[in-house]
Formats: structure tokens, sequence, C-alpha cells
């Protein structure tokens, strides 16, 4: 057996150190940030985000990212108020990552260089980047709606590579997400990076939610899309609840989360989030409806299950490559582990999800190549 150390290769580690200093110079030093050529950090949003991008600065500079989420996952299983992590390391690694600032004020023009600057900052040029090699991830302000518009775009930059990306969230407060690199925190903006990663990598996405027979019309919508006001013609939260069959009272987190919205994308359901139900009645959404689309309630199929099959059929697709998975990251949207912890199978659904050293968190929503997705799980399994 060979002695030669892998090209490319991960590490990632985890800790619930409440002190944030303590918390994140141990991690970084778990992690060998200072020699990795990338390393990311997610932490919850009780966390002191300056003495995170000092610590990160100094220890990586412009190699190093960090961000808030809903809630962190590792080998431990789920928790809050942590930080999880995950460096890259080996000459078969490069990355390059960029701060889009001033998200909710977003168009293209602004950004139009950005792949081929990510693209030179690792010595490469657009038509170099190979999707066996290269893949764009990204972690997005949750609360800027601009999802839909980076994604798309990046993968038209280069549409052979995969991406995979997070809307950063804090915790269940629904406020402010943060992003820190290079001694800066930032609200409102999303980290894009470019890593050339030279061991086989998959990527993959799964939601285990189901289209029903029970629909109901768009009629009336603000916020760029995503605060739903009306379903046929009345409010959202009293039509859904009697798509339900329950009163509107009823309506809770609980019952959004295990039954989301959603409609029907190439023959695949897909969800829609309600984030948030407001005190008006009307509905916070994690993705943007449209005036008139009609849409379904979606309904579970086997949580814990599904998820395992979906992380089982990623390995084995790395496994048929000839490569063993040796780290798993991993974006889970916050409405999935509130239908678990609702259910009582959080600890079951973290051990689904950790088939291996995982470096994970739960989001606002999910990207995966050029779709915002909700209720979703996306990830890559790097070899």
């Amino acid at each position: 057996m060979s002695d030669q150390q892998p090209k490319a290769s991960v590490k990632v580690a985890a800790n619930a150190i409440e002190d944030t200093a303590r918390a994140v110079t141990a991690l970084l030093d778990e992690l060998d940030a200072e020699h990795a050529k990338l390393t990311m950090v997610f932490y919850g949003g009780d966390h002191d985000d300056k003495v995170i991008a000092r610590a990160l600065d100094s220890t990586t500079g412009a190699r190093g990212v960090a961000g808030t989420t809903a809630g962190e996952l590792s080998c431990k299983g789920f928790s809050h108020n942590s930080m999880t992590g995950m460096s890259f390391h080996g000459d078969g690694v490069r990355a390059a990552v960029e701060i889009v600032p001033k998200l909710r004020q977003l168009s293209l023009v602004p950004i139009v260089h950005l792949p081929g600057k990510l693209a030179r900052g690792i010595g490469r040029s657009k038509s170099e980047l190979d999707p066996e090699r290269h893949l764009w991830l990204f972690m997005v302000d949750g609360h800027s709606g601009k999802e839909g518009l980076l994604t798309p775009f990046f993968m038209q930059a280069a549409p052979r590579l995969g991406l995979v990306g997070a809307s950063l969230g804090d915790g269940e407060d629904f406020r402010h997400a943060r992003v820190a690199h290079h001694g800066r925190v930032y609200r409102d903006a999303a980290a894009a990076i470019l890593l050339e990663y030279d061991s086989p990598f998959e990527t993959f996405k799964h939601t285990h939610m189901e289209l029903t027979d029970r629909h109901v019309e768009v009629t009336k919508v603000s916020g760029g899309g995503r605060i739903l006001e009306q379903l046929d013609g009345k409010l959202a939260q009293v039509v859904y609840a009697e798509a339900l069959g329950i009163d509107p009272s009823q309506v809770t987190a609980a019952t959004v989360a295990k039954f989301p919205l959603g409609y029907r994308f190439r023959g695949r359901p897909f969800p829609v989030s309600v984030l948030r139900i407001r005190n008006d009645g009307t509905f916070r959404l994690a993705s943007s409806v449209q005036h008139g689309e009609q849409l379904s309630i979606l309904e579970p199929n086997d949580l814990v299950g599904s998820t395992h099959r979906a992380i089982d059929e990623a390995i084995d697709a790395l496994t048929a490559r000839g490569c063993k998975a040796e780290a798993l990251l991993l974006f889970h949207c916050i409405a999935r582990y509130i239908e678990a912890r609702h259910e009582g199978k959080v600890d079951a659904l973290a051990d689904a999800l950790c088939q291996g050293p995982t470096c994970g968190l739960n989001t606002y929503g999910e990207q995966f190549e050029t779709l915002h997705m909700n209720h979703s799980l996306t990830g890559v399994i790097f070899g």
C-alpha cells in the first residue's frame, strides 16, 4: 500500500465551546487552517462575529470564510450556537473566495466579471474549468431573496460545473445572517467560492416531499414574491388551514414544516417553505412565488429513511469511481429540522445524515446547480 499522500484531502471539526475566542481557536487548530487552501466555518448567531472574523483572518487570510446558521450539524448531531468547519488541503487544491455585498440592491451588471476573477484567482481561465475538478460553493444571506439570481448566473458562466450552496440563517430568529471574510463582517452579502479539488467528489440533492391533489392559487404577493398575502382571494393562513382541514389557529411552525407549499418541476415536487407565519396571517416564504401561480400543499414521505438512502446513493456513486468517501458537506433546510423535532426524530435524522465525517448546517434555503431550493438537502461528498 502506498504511503503517498492524496493530492487533495479534507478535514472536519466541531465544538460547542461557549466562549467565541476559545471556540474558533480550537476549531481552526483542529482543522489545521493555517496550512489549508480553503477553510469554511459555520457558527451559531450568539457567537461574536468580529472575534471570528479576526481569528479567521489572522490564521487563513483570504483563504477563510465563515457564516451564521440556523443550527449546526456534525458527527455529534445537531446543535445550536456551536461551530463546525471544513478545511481543504494538498497540492491538488486551489480555491478563491469573493464577497458579493449589498445583495438586496444586486443586479447582474456589477458581478459580470466575478466568475472570470474567481477562475483567475486559482490560476485558471474559465475555459479550463473542469466539472471533474472544479465546483462552485455558495454562502448567501438567506434574507436577501437573491439566491435565484446568483445561482443561474454562475451556472451560465461555467455551465459544466456543479454548484452547491446554502442560504445562511440566524437560528429561528429570521433577522440577520452574517458572513465573515478577510477580517470583515458582512450583512446582506454572499460568499462565492471556486474550488479546485483533485480527488473525486459527488454532489447531490434530495427532498422527501410529495405532491398532493390539494391546490391553491396565489392571488396576492409582495416583498419580491416572498410575502404571501392571499391564496384563492383570502388570507393565506386561512386558505392554507382550509386545505388541511384545520382551524387557522392550529397553523404553527411545525405544521408548515411538515406540509409546505410547492409545485411540480421537471416531474418532481419542488417545495416552497414557509419560513415564518406572520402576525397578520400572511406567510414569509423562503422562495419567490408569482401572482396567479398554482401551488400544491405537499406532504412528507419518510424523512429519515429517504435521507439515509439519498446519502447512501451519493456515497455509492463515489465508491463506483474507485474512491472512498472522506467527508460530507451538507446544507440542510431548517424546515426539515423543525419537522424532525416535532416528530421526535432529530437524533435519527442526524444519524441518517452523518454517514462519515460531517460539516453541515441548517439553512433558510439550498442551492443546487441553477436552482434555489427549499425543504431540501444539498451537499457534496468529498473523496
